[in-house]
């Protein structure tokens, strides 16, 4: 079973579809000269237009993702395929060298293989886990706002690829993203999220990055400023010594994955188009939320203790690839903060009054950062 659409139009359908609805959704807020945007804890439970369109929204995409004819137009679906029709039996017994650690992810697909299910149910269950944390994270933070807020989400520049690509970074993220989400709630809460960091390191284990980083905005760096001010030590530290710390992250061995990367060679990563050295572009793309952090923390001084976990887990967690960004597909590890970035974006602009006429400035921002995804898809990369 599939949605019957040649799998070389996908992605661009997707962005259109999504950059179409931020267009009109932002052109709705600017005829505001209010406020009205900025949410505050509703004790009542109470279901709006703005729920039931997020809710939609997130059931049709999860569907045209997860129903995504099996094609090698996304990269790694076709091994992942393979593995789960000729490894996964439905038991716990075919563990190969690569599953025995990020265990979750081996018996989630032996759970879908129980359950008769194929290779396209399986990747229907996994978007719904991807998306479905996503959509949960927005409910319980900007729950008034929840279409604005998955909007942030879903067209961000490197949802739709850890979808159909990484679909195991991206599941193993968005299980984090949750985590981090109740570590800033009450105890039982924290408990939760002591669980869904175990499930989400049991299917990737470079979410430990993450994980650790939200652990240290908890107990440690509880000033946003001085992850920042690490942040910028960061860029000098790559490059005066960033050969160095990349040897000592790969000796470290917290993900394999890291040493293989760091060990290509430049032909095989420039025919895969993902470019090493020092990317000067993706640190522009990331500086937007921390600038956002700076300006809201230190020159507005607010005081939100969920903003300062969540903006400090992604500066922290940012740094770490800056250190490391001259590896070969580093960017798999920028998604280790990546994933953070709507959720950095979207909290303050729903949940904090920042500005006046607060309606029509998130309206140019949402335009901004869905059309920097337009751009690099449709431009930058063309």
């Amino acid at each position: 079973m599939h949605v019957n659409i040649p799998a070389e139009y996908y992605h661009r359908l997707y962005i259109i579809a999504l950059c179409t609805i931020c267009l009109l959704i932002a052109l709705w807020l600017s005829f505001s000269t209010e406020s009205s945007i900025i949410d505050s804890r509703i004790k009542k439970v109470r279901i709006s237009i703005s729920q039931i369109c997020a809710f939609i929204l997130t059931i049709l995409i999860i569907f045209f993702i997860g129903l995504r004819p099996s094609s090698g137009v996304f990269v790694d679906m076709n091994y992942y395929a393979y593995v789960y029709n000729n490894i996964y039996d439905g038991t716990a017994s075919n563990y190969t060298q690569s599953s025995r650690g990020e265990w979750f992810f081996y018996e989630f697909g032996n759970f879908c293989k129980r359950l008769g299910f194929s290779d396209s149910k399986y990747f229907l269950t996994i978007a719904f886990v991807y998306f479905g944390l996503m959509f949960t994270t927005c409910l319980m933070l900007m729950r008034r706002n929840l279409l604005i807020a998955v909007l942030f989400c879903y067209i961000s520049f490197s949802c739709f690829s850890y979808g159909v690509n990484g679909m195991r970074n991206g599941m193993a993220c968005s299980i984090t993203l949750m985590a981090v989400t109740l570590l800033c709630g009450n105890k039982w809460e924290k408990c939760i999220a002591a669980v869904l960091m175990v499930l989400a390191y049991g299917t990737h284990h470079s979410t430990s990055l993450p994980c650790f980083c939200a652990i240290s905005a908890l107990l440690f760096v509880k000033d946003t400023k001085w992850a920042i001010y690490f942040w910028i030590a960061s860029i000098f530290i790559s490059l005066v010594a960033g050969n160095f710390v990349t040897e000592f992250f790969v000796n470290l061995g917290f993900d394999d994955r890291m040493e293989q990367y760091a060990n290509l060679e430049e032909e095989q990563t420039v025919t895969n188009n993902e470019l090493s050295g020092f990317r000067i572009d993706f640190i522009i793309y990331s500086i937007m939320p921390i600038i956002m952090a700076w300006y809201i923390t230190m020159k507005r001084n607010f005081k939100d203790k969920t903003y300062q976990i969540l903006a400090t887990t992604y500066i922290l967690s940012n740094a770490f690839w800056i250190m490391v960004i001259r590896s070969n597909q580093s960017n798999r590890f920028a998604y280790l903060s990546w994933f953070l970035y709507p959720i950095v974006i979207a909290y303050p602009l729903l949940r904090m009054n920042i500005w006046d006429n607060q309606d029509r400035k998130t309206a140019l921002i949402l335009i901004a950062y869905s059309g920097f995804t337009f751009f690099m898809n449709f431009v930058y990369y063309a």
